[in-house]
């Protein structure tokens, strides 16, 4: 996944590359394995979507979304939604990335 981890999430200490945070001990390797998930889950989603497999897509997508939120699992998860037949929540997570200019 691209998104880089620049801070401790717990004292907002710089991240120095290592598994725990030098100035609070946050386990920061914890987050980065749940940031691997999510970006797993949004390569099973995709690879969902070429097989036109809509449910399996969103299942992914929703996972994703709930483990890591990104722009890219905001967006996948409202596509997702869209081609579930799911038109409220797609509008709603559209209208929630757009005011966000993400």
């Amino acid at each position: 996944m691209t998104d880089q981890i620049q801070r401790c999430p717990t004292c907002k200490a710089p991240y120095k590359e290592k598994r725990y945070c030098h100035r609070c001990g946050t386990d920061i390797g914890r987050l980065l394995e749940i940031r691997d998930q999510a970006a797993r889950h949004i390569e099973k989603a995709i690879a969902a979507y070429n097989n036109r497999e809509w449910k399996q897509m969103y299942y992914h997508a929703a996972r994703s979304f709930a483990l890591y939120r990104t722009p890219s699992s905001d967006r996948l998860l409202a596509c997702a939604a869209l081609v579930t037949g799911n038109y409220q929540e797609a509008l709603a997570i559209w209208t929630k990335t757009k005011n966000k200019n993400l």
